[in-house]
């Protein structure tokens, strides 16, 4: 009779397709999040009670994949595939959607547009197997609070994480749902004192690539930071941005104009990028960049979460290089659903700033490119304040 049952039992779990306590689930900045899930392989799309329901055809058609790295953990090689999936459903309370921020957030335009149960992944596929073994979601800051008030490591911003104990195969059509099975202790929380991204980044320099895989589109990028000074220079080949400490100048070298911005200077370009907005995503070992040729593996720490700069608010997975602290780039996510997407910035030359020298010496300046008369001006002494640049603001 126990044989008996035994068999009924797989049978029934073949046929199904339901794992039991097949992964947990939690969200980093919140531990007692921690629970663990059900996996059905078999569900047809309807929404149920504390279950995520997964489109497989949108997974399927979600080809971006920028970054292949070794966990250092577990030694396993994952592509890293990023976009925005629609999922139904939700977990106890939690509201895992992304939301736009309001217009003007932090000082910033808006330029973010989504729909609605739109959440932003990073899916984790194994090189080896091709199986889905995590996925970490990225959450907004709804309901955005005023940004003084915004504490590192503490809700809202961060990330939700999925972790499936044997992996998934992947399919090309058909739905799965994670659901909640109970509640646990056992999810194995990244201690957050121990885990903060550098604030400041420490003052480097970059160059390397900007690519947009949905264009398979590649140019050259440099980004020059000098945080004594309050000085920055971002470019992305033709369009080059030169930070100071009350604006930027925006550069296009193909209509050869330059316009002058209040709408976010040093601070807003480059703090932001910090423990307010981005969780550790662990250490990895990026073996492979898209854009780059013969990539030399790169031990790296990895964020998760939002940036917030000049361009707007944005998900991002944020690397910098483990030994240094030093910025080496980041993936972005678009946050629409499409089965290309996002951007990403990656620094193969990088080694650390020297103190004003690094800005002048950079060709071209905002001199030669004639953004202004006088680099000194534009470079300014103590706090920048009063600088006065003849431009039109925005």
């Amino acid at each position: 009779m126990i044989n008996i049952l035994i068999v009924l039992t797989f049978s029934i779990l073949l046929l199904t397709k339901t794992v039991l306590c097949d992964g947990f689930f939690y969200m980093q900045r919140i531990p007692s999040s921690c629970m663990k899930t059900t996996l059905n392989l078999s569900t047809n799309g309807s929404v149920s009670n504390n279950c995520l329901t997964f489109d497989w055809s949108q997974i399927s058609n979600l080809t971006t994949n920028y970054t292949t790295y070794i966990d250092s953990d577990t030694n396993q090689m994952y592509y890293a595939q990023i976009g925005a999936l629609t999922v139904l459903g939700n977990i106890d309370n939690y509201n895992l959607n992304y939301e736009c921020p309001p217009i003007g957030y932090n000082g910033v335009g808006s330029g973010c547009q989504t729909l609605p149960n739109t959440q932003l992944v990073v899916l984790y596929v194994s090189a080896l197997d091709y199986k889905l073994y995590a996925i970490d979601i990225i959450l907004s800051g709804a309901p955005f609070p005023v940004p003084e008030n915004l504490i590192d490591n503490q809700p809202p911003f961060g990330k939700a994480h999925h972790q499936f104990t044997m992996g998934i195969p992947l399919q090309s059509t058909g739905y799965f749902q994670i659901c909640k099975n109970k509640d646990s202790n056992k999810c194995p929380n990244k201690n957050l004192d121990e885990h903060k991204l550098p604030y400041p980044l420490p003052s480097n320099y970059g160059y390397g690539i900007f690519g947009i895989q949905a264009l398979d589109f590649v140019t050259d990028s440099t980004w020059i930071m000098d945080d004594l000074n309050k000085l920055l220079i971002v470019t992305a080949g033709t369009d080059y941005y030169y930070f100071n400490a009350t604006g930027f100048f925006m550069y296009d070298s193909v209509t050869k104009t330059c316009t002058w911005s209040k709408s976010c200077d040093y601070i807003c370009e480059v703090y932001n990028y910090n423990s307010r907005f981005l969780d550790f995503g662990g250490e990895w070992i990026i073996t492979k960049k898209w854009g780059i040729k013969d990539m030399q593996p790169l031990a790296v720490e990895a964020w998760i979460g939002n940036a917030i700069d000049a361009a707007g608010i944005f998900p991002v997975i944020l690397y910098t290089d483990k030994k240094t602290g030093h910025y080496l780039g980041l993936d972005k996510l678009d946050s629409m659903p499409m089965p290309k997407m996002g951007a990403t910035y990656w620094y193969t030359d990088h080694g650390k700033t020297t103190a004003r020298t690094s800005i002048k010496t950079y060709h071209p300046n905002v001199v030669e490119v004639g953004c202004t008369k006088d680099i000194t001006e534009w470079m300014g002494v103590g706090d920048n304040d009063d600088i006065g640049l003849g431009f039109d603001c925005v």
